[in-house]
């Protein structure tokens, strides 16, 4: 299938990839994605189950897997791990994302949004150590933590030691090691975070690069002496290592998305490490179509296009005809008060003269809006909302049912709005077909990039938008493309004209002080919430801490985590 298909066909292929193993450097890469219902069925040697948990502060799996971390890296190979795994893209207080990652649950049930912990819901969601004891009693539980907060969220823990730094945290974690028999051990590490928040959260500085090194230092000296247990070769442990959260940092433009792997403030990494696991490692899921070429800013008055009234006729939309019209709109503000951008008629203004239709923006909409010669009347159909920055497909439809007409709209091929157009008569006029500001008065001005525009002179059916909306491009593979009076693809950055390559070929003329400008950008990219299934959340890990120490997951427990699989 090609890659300009519709994304939602690409995320239900995306799902049934299946795991191919690349090398690259010092970790190691492959595309897999996991069952979302999945639960553990490795081949584990059954045994004496055991968990190591470690939390780090402010580690954005980016800047993990860019620094020298020989210890982790030496894991990897029996790991199921992420390097964009997800934190709560919402949370504003450390101890939300600690929440998470100890109730297995999000902020929406356990309701820790403060490090006060006030009006929290833990009595219904409570931290995983008292699901643990429920299903064995007779199961120890220890953590250690340099945080007050972090020490007063482990309520079913049988020792809770709240000690002075990271430095202490791994000193208990190795004495425990070394002397107990407790099934949960957990570990709590702050200083890469203290490091992020002075310098930055990123390996180009240095002491936050040193930090998360010294972080992986103590992970060796831990792990060391884990494997020193005397009765180490009949115990099943699983280690998990993670981040609750990333770190604010800009990133290069053409390392930015536009989605919520480009947040780095929720780039987290998850290793789940067992002897017994395959490894495999979840990457970044399919984002959405990339679109670049050159295109022309429609800013203010002066810049605009137009298809003079000589050969406009076309575009005029009588009271038997049926027509889609499609293009594709980056906004550069969020708000806008009424700007055209797409139109035909004699002007735009306050209380809406002379017959025609245009395309026009509102707060963070779009409207389709017209006026026919039957009902003297002006009438608009809404457009869905879309975000500044990002190309977004808009489509207006007139179809007949039943011998009735109607305007229906879309946005990113999801239909919005309907509105009966019947009444109306016809909205034919001698007027140019005219793109950016239209002349008139009463409402601002556009500042936006449009391109991709496509004019059928036939209703396309909703599913055939849909299909087509997110891609960059059509061709006689369309199936309606014999149906276009007009495309003008607006990406091929040269000369005075945005070229028409329908059968006829009316090009819009440029006006204005105007220049082609480069853009590369994606279109269409899927929701955080469509997107997260794919990757390890950091709520994930206590449903994979269960399921490793063979405890069933009782529905009535409302987990939102799931079980990553190592095959």
């Amino acid at each position: 299938m090609s890659m300009m298909k519709k994304y939602k066909l690409l995320i239900g292929l995306i799902a049934a990839i299946t795991t191919t193993t690349i090398f690259s450097c010092n970790k190691e890469f492959e595309r897999t994605i996991g069952d979302r219902d999945a639960s553990d069925t490795t081949t584990v040697k059954y045994g004496n189950r055991k968990v190591l948990y470690l939390v780090v502060d402010g580690a954005r799996g980016q800047s993990v897997l860019d620094a020298n971390t020989p210890n982790i890296d030496a894991i990897l190979p029996h790991s199921i791990y992420t390097w964009v795994g997800l934190s709560d893209p919402e949370a504003t207080a450390n101890a939300t994302n600690w929440a998470n990652m100890l109730t297995g649950v999000k902020k929406e049930k356990h309701k820790v949004t403060t490090d006060a912990l006030t009006n929290n819901n833990l009595q219904n969601y409570p931290i995983i150590f008292n699901r643990i004891k429920e299903a064995s009693a007779k199961s120890k539980i220890v953590t250690y933590t340099p945080s007050a907060v972090f020490k007063s969220l482990n309520t079913g823990a049988d020792a809770s030691n709240l000690v002075a730094d990271d430095d202490a945290v791994k000193a208990g974690l190795i004495n425990n090691i070394n002397t107990d028999t407790a099934s949960v051990i957990v570990g709590h590490f702050t200083g890469v975070n203290a490091a992020g928040a002075a310098s930055g959260y990123d390996v180009s500085f240095p002491a936050y690069k040193a930090a998360i090194e010294k972080f992986d230092t103590s992970v060796g000296e831990i792990l060391a002496a884990l494997k020193k247990r005397p009765n180490y070769n009949n115990e099943q442990w699983l280690v998990v290592i993670a981040s609750s959260a990333g770190g604010q940092y800009t990133l290069p433009a053409n390392a930015d998305d536009q989605t919520i792997f480009s947040q780095p403030k929720v780039n987290a990494f998850v290793i789940y490490y067992a002897p017994t696991y395959n490894k495999r490692i979840l990457t970044k899921p399919f984002t959405g179509n990339r679109y670049l070429g050159k295109t022309i800013r429609f800013k203010g008055q002066d810049i605009r296009a137009q298809i003079d009234a000589a050969d406009a006729d076309v575009y005029n939309i009588d009271d038997t005809t049926k027509v889609t019209i499609e293009l594709k709109v980056k906004k550069n503000e969020d708000k806008f008060f009424w700007p055209s951008i797409l139109g035909k008629r004699n002007e735009w203004s306050s209380g809406h003269p002379s017959v025609g239709w245009v395309i026009y923006l509102e707060e963070d909409y779009w409207y389709f809006e017209w006026r026919g010669t039957k009902d003297g009347d002006y009438r608009q159909c809404r457009g869905g909302s879309f975000a500044k920055g990002k190309w977004t497909n808009l489509t207006a439809k007139i179809e007949v049912r039943n011998g009735q007409r109607f305007v229906r709209t879309y946005t990113n091929g999801t239909f919005n709005n309907e509105l009966e157009i019947t009444p109306s008569g016809s909205l034919a006029n001698s007027n140019p077909l005219k793109l950016g500001f239209l002349n008139g008065n009463g409402h601002g001005t556009p500042d936006v990039y449009v391109s991709d525009i496509r004019f059928f002179k036939f209703s396309v059916p909703d599913g055939m938008i849909g299909n087509y909306a997110c891609q960059t491009s059509i061709d006689q593979s369309h199936p309606y493309f014999n149906f276009l009076v007009g495309y003008w693809p607006a990406t091929d950055g040269n000369g005075n004209i945005m070229a028409d390559i329908s059968s006829q070929a009316h090009d819009f003329k440029f006006q204005g002080t105007y220049t082609w400008e480069n853009f590369n950008d994606l279109i269409c990219p899927p929701a955080p919430e469509t997107l997260a299934i794919f990757v390890p959340q950091t709520s994930d890990i206590p449903a994979q801490v269960i399921n490793w120490l063979k405890i069933a997951n009782k529905q009535t427990w409302g987990l939102d985590g799931r079980v990553w699989l190592d095959q």
